[in-house]
């Protein structure tokens, strides 16, 4: 056989020119054509003669004998084999094997294995590196996706962590509210349930005071007759006496029924009305509540805090709508509660995050800002628009203006301006009014004040003059 083509290609050289496979325990035919064992092995050879059969070269036709009496070609096998494992590591490095079979070959089969051995590393080694080549592309497409990959399953876990976090603070918050409400109720429930059982037992005790007396002159009766029956046929006449003066001693006083069905239902009014006050009390604490469920839910809901309004200003059920009163309210007097000016604070703070606020004020002329909250109560400079520490928009005589602590910035002249969008943003540090139209409902913008927030800040409404129906609506 020989070890190389003219086209270079060794594994054409290395192969059974039967199978057209890489050589399998390959044997050398007397006429040096190599073939693996199991091609030249054929079912149809007849061995019962008990003599060797002659057969033929299937590349010369040179007869020769049953493959079984065949050398073994140890050199060509193993060449086969550095060639298949070549074929993966890319390399051809002798094996001590290698080493003894040199030693066992002839001169000139040293030198052509040298040869072949040298081609199939050189041809190998060639195929390796074009391979890598081919493959360095999509190694890199493959590592730059893999970095992109990391980075978002980063980014994931991190805001993972984050909402897991977010949501466990707002189960916590969410819980404590509705931990309020229900102790509210078990409140509730445990006042009402003393005032009637401050109501019926004592009704109850008199009843049974009265059952008790009652059983116990049944004995004496009871006893008394029996005593009686005894003496029917006594002749005794001082036994007689005793047993009448016994009896004549048993007085049957009428009861009075202390607990008269009419008396019980003047109980049960009593009981009624101060239910009702617990009612009052239930639903105020329920509302604080609620609204407390709303801001938790809702971090920019925002409602008027009854212990600051004016005097002069009438606040809704929901706590959204300050209304003109002509007439002063009786409201409890508080030291955060405006005095000089028809003003109101929000009951909420903010700190953080974005928010949107829709104003409507009709009827009168008005001031909507965002402010601190120690700003005075009271005085000349108690006004939103005259606080160091508000940022404010004034509509008054068809004049928009813009006060941004304390200084006047004149805006324009509009006859008409009844809804606003208020935008606060933390992030980007801006607080932004706009104008809205009740017929197409597009925003104009009004004003933006670029502001770093030290303190939280409130919202804050002020009514500029008092008119019957006059109101102003957050939501």
């Amino acid at each position: 056989m020989a070890h190389g083509s003219p086209d270079g290609c060794l594994e054409s050289d290395v192969s059974c020119p039967i199978c057209l496979h890489l050589f399998l325990d390959p044997v050398t035919l007397p006429c040096t054509h190599s073939f693996c064992l199991v091609c030249l092995e054929t079912p149809e050879r007849d061995t019962s003669s008990g003599f060797d059969q002659v057969l033929c070269c299937p590349v010369c036709g040179q007869e020769h004998l049953s493959p079984e009496t065949l050398p073994r070609n140890i050199k060509l096998k193993q060449i086969v084999e550095n060639y298949r494992a070549n074929s993966f590591s890319g390399e051809l490095q002798p094996s001590a094997e290698d080493e003894i079979i040199n030693e066992q070959t002839s001169p000139e089969d040293t030198d052509v294995c040298k040869s072949t051995d040298s081609g199939t590393s050189s041809l190998l080694e060639t195929e390796t590196n074009e391979r890598r080549s081919s493959l360095n592309p999509v190694i890199s497409c493959l590592q730059e996706k893999l970095a992109l990959v990391d980075d978002l399953v980063n980014k994931e876990k991190a805001r993972e962590a984050a909402v897991k976090v977010t949501h466990a603070d707002l189960r916590k918050d969410v819980s404590g509210v509705l931990e309020q409400m229900a102790e509210l109720v078990k409140t509730y429930s445990t006042t009402a349930l003393k005032l009637l059982e401050a109501k019926l037992k004592p009704r109850e005790d008199a009843v049974g005071k009265r059952v008790r007396m009652l059983t116990d002159l049944q004995k004496q009766l009871r006893a008394a007759e029996l005593q009686v029956n005894t003496l029917m046929d006594e002749t005794d006449d001082a036994c007689c006496i005793d047993v009448e003066k016994q009896v004549s001693s048993v007085t049957l006083e009428p009861l009075q029924d202390s607990s008269s069905g009419q008396e019980l239902s003047s109980s049960l009014m009593e009981i009624c009305e101060k239910i009702e006050h617990q009612n009052t009390l239930l639903r105020l604490g329920m509302g604080s509540s609620q609204r407390s469920l709303r801001v938790v839910l809702n971090p920019s809901e925002v409602t008027f805090d009854p212990d600051t309004i004016h005097p002069n200003l009438i606040l809704s059920e929901d706590l959204k709508t300050v209304s003109f009163s002509a007439a002063k309210q009786p409201y409890p007097a508080r030291s955060q509660r405006f005095s000089s000016f028809f003003q109101a604070l929000s009951s909420q703070s903010f700190v953080r995050g974005e928010h949107l606020w829709d104003l409507r004020a009709e009827g009168c002329a008005w001031v909507v800002a965002v402010c601190y909250r120690d700003l005075p109560r009271s005085g000349s400079g108690s006004g939103l628009e005259s606080s160091a520490g508000s940022w404010c928009l004034m509509h008054c005589e068809n004049l928009l203006r813009a006060y941004e602590r304390g200084k006047d910035t004149p805006l324009r002249r509009t006859p008409s301006l009844k809804r606003m969008e208020i935008r606060l943003s933390f992030s980007t540090g801006s607080l932004s009014f706009y104008s809205i139209s009740d017929l197409s409902g597009d925003k104009t913008h009004l004003h933006t004040f670029k502001v770093s927030f030290t303190q939280p800040v409130y919202l804050a409404v002020r009514m500029m003059s008092g008119q019957p129906k006059a109101h102003i609506t957050v939501n």
